[in-house]
C-alpha cells in the first residue's frame, strides 16, 4: 500500500512540474529541471520496486508441504455451504462407540501417575502382550511383543513411522489406485515419490502391473485390504503373490489392515502376516478406531520385522514419544474383548450395505462394483464433469455428503459413499437424496 501511494505521489508531482514548465517560456534552465524531476521519479520508482522484491525474498518460505494435496474431506466441507440437515455418507467412522470396559479403564487411569505420564515409547507392555495374543488367535502369526510390535497414535502414524524408517528422499513407494489419500500425503512428506498402479475394474490389484513398476528405486508396496476407498477385499493368493514379489526384490510389503473385521458375504480377511509368519519383509498396520469405535482415542499399532525395531523407535520418539497412556489402557481393555465386540454391530452395517446395493447398483448414470469389505462403495460416474464440483453440489443442493474420487487418485469421475455411520432410516434418506441429486447434477 505504501509503495503504490509513493508511486502515485511521485507521478503526480512530475506531471504537475511538467505542466508548469509547458505553460512558461522555454528556457534551458527549466528544461534541465524537468529532466531532473523525471529522472528522480524514475529512480525513486525503481528503488521502491527493488525494495518490495527484497522484502519478498526475506519472507519465510514454505517447504515440503508445497504441492501436497490438502486434507480432502476437511477442504470439501470448508468449501461447501453445508445444510443443517445434511446426511453424511462421507465420514468413514462406524455408528457405535467404544466398549464400556474401555471407557471405564481410561477414566480410572486419568488421575493415576501411569495414566498421565509417558509410557514406554513402543507402548505399554501389557497392551503389546495383548496385541501379540490377538495376532496369534486372529491373524495366525506369532509376534514378539518386545521386538515386533509398536503402539502408535493411530494407524496413520504407524504408516508414517514405517515410511520414514525404510525410505530415503527420492525413493519410490508403490501404491494401488484408487488409493488412501493419507498414504500418498505421508509418502510425499517423506520426500518420496508414489508409484501408482491402477487396480482392475473390480478394484483388485493386478500383479503383472505391479511387477512392471518394480525398479531399484521402489522400496515398498502398499496394500489396503479390506480397502478404503473401494471396499475391495484382496484374495489370499493375490496377497501371497505380491508378498513373494516383494521378497524377491528385497523390499517391504506394507499392509494396512484397519478394516480387518469388516467383511461380508463369502469374503474373508487374510493378513499378510499369515503369509510371512517369520515377519521378514512385512509391515502390517492395525487400528482400534474402526473395530472398537474409538477413532478419537487415536490408538493403532504396527507389526514389523525385528531388525527395524530400533529404527522405528527413532521415528516414534521423535513424532509422538508414545501414544496417550490412559487411552492405551482403554485399548487393552477393548482388545481383550476380541473380535466379538465389532461383530455384534456387523448385522446393522450389513443392513445398510444391502440398502445401498439395492438403491445404487442399478443407477443409469453410475457403475458401482459390489465389493465385500470395509464399509465403502466407490461409484464410477458416467460423466466428464468434475467430481469435486459434483460432490459440492450434492452437499449444497441436495443435502448429502460424499467424497469425490479425485481425492483417491481416480482417473475418472467417482464418488465414495460410506454406510457404517447411518441407521436404516438415515440410509434410506441418504440414498434417496444421492439418487435424486445425481439425476439432476449429471
Amino acid at each position: 500500500m505504501g509503495v503504490s501511494f509513493s508511486l502515485r505521489f511521485i507521478s503526480n508531482l512530475t506531471i504537475d512540474a511538467l505542466k508548469q514548465i509547458d505553460t512558461r517560456p522555454d528556457s534551458l534552465f527549466r528544461m534541465l529541471i524537468s529532466i531532473f524531476v523525471v529522472r528522480i521519479a524514475n529512480l525513486w520508482s525503481a528503488a521502491l520496486y527493488l525494495g518490495s522484491k527484497l522484502l519478498d525474498c526475506m519472507k519465510p518460505k514454505l517447504g515440503r508441504t508445497i504441492g501436497i494435496q490438502e486434507a480432502p474431506i476437511v477442504k470439501l466441507i470448508a468449501d461447501s455451504n453445508v445444510p443443517s440437515d445434511v446426511v453424511d455418507l462421507g465420514q468413514g467412522v462406524p455408528f457405535y462407540g467404544p466398549p464400556r470396559e474401555a471407557i471405564l479403564a481410561a477414566t480410572e487411569m486419568l488421575g493415576k501417575e501411569s495414566g498421565f505420564k509417558y509410557s514406554e515409547d513402543a507402548g505399554i507392555g501389557s497392551l503389546r502382550d495383548a496385541i501379540a495374543r490377538k495376532l496369534a488367535s486372529e491373524n495366525n502369526v506369532e509376534a514378539d511383543s518386545s521386538k515386533n510390535i509398536m503402539v502408535t497414535a493411530g494407524a496413520n502414524q504407524a504408516f508414517v513411522n514405517a515410511i520414514l524408517c525404510i525410505t530415503k528422499p527420492g525413493d519410490h513407494v508403490l501404491t494401488i489406485s484408487p488409493y488412501y489419500f493419507n498414504h500418498i500425503m505421508a509418502i510425499e512428506l517423506a520426500g518420496c515419490r508414489p508409484a501408482i498402479v491402477e487396480a482392475d475394474r473390480d478394484y483388485q490389484p493386478v500383479v503383472t502391473r505391479i511387477s512392471k513398476k518394480m525398479t531399484k528405486r521402489v522400496k515398498a508396496v502398499v496394500l489396503v485390504s479390506p480397502n478404503n476407498p473401494t471396499g475391495a477385499v484382496y484374495p489370499k493368493d493375490v496377497i501371497k503373490e505380491i508378498g513373494a514379489l516383494c521378497s524377491k526384490n528385497g523390499i517391504y510389503l506394507i499392509t494396512d489392515e484397519t478394516y480387518e473385521h469388516f467383511v461380508y458375504d463369502d469374503a474373508q480377511h487374510v493378513s499378510a502376516l499369515e503369509l510371512d509368519r517369520s515377519i521378514k519383509n512385512t509391515i502390517s498396520l492395525f487400528s482400534f478406531s474402526k473395530s472398537y469405535g474409538m477413532p478419537g482415542y487415536r490408538i493403532g499399532y504396527a507389526v514389523f520385522p525385528k531388525d527395524i525395531y530400533h529404527e522405528m523407535l527413532k521415528v516414534q520418539d521423535t513424532l509422538a514419544i508414545c501414544a496417550p497412556s490412559s487411552l492405551q489402557v482403554a485399548a487393552e481393555a477393548a482388545i481383550k474383548l476380541g473380535a466379538t465386540y465389532p461383530r455384534r454391530f456387523i448385522p446393522r452395517i450389513e443392513t445398510a450395505r444391502k440398502m445401498f446395493i439395492e438403491g445404487l447398483s442399478r443407477l443409469e448414470m453410475a457403475e458401482m462394483p459390489i465389493t465385500k469389505g470395509s464399509y465403502y462403495f466407490l461409484l464410477k460416474l458416467k460423466t466428464k464433469k468434475n467430481d469435486w464440483m459434483i460432490a459440492k453440489r450434492l452437499i449444497e443442493e441436495h443435502g448429502v455428503i460424499t467424497i469425490p474420487g479425485r481425492a483417491f487418485g481416480t482417473k475418472y469421475p467417482a464418488l465414495r459413499v460410506a454406510y457404517a455411520n447411518v441407521d436404516p432410516s438415515l440410509a434410506e434418506e441418504g440414498i434417496s437424496r444421492l439418487v435424486r441429486g445425481l439425476k439432476e447434477v449429471l
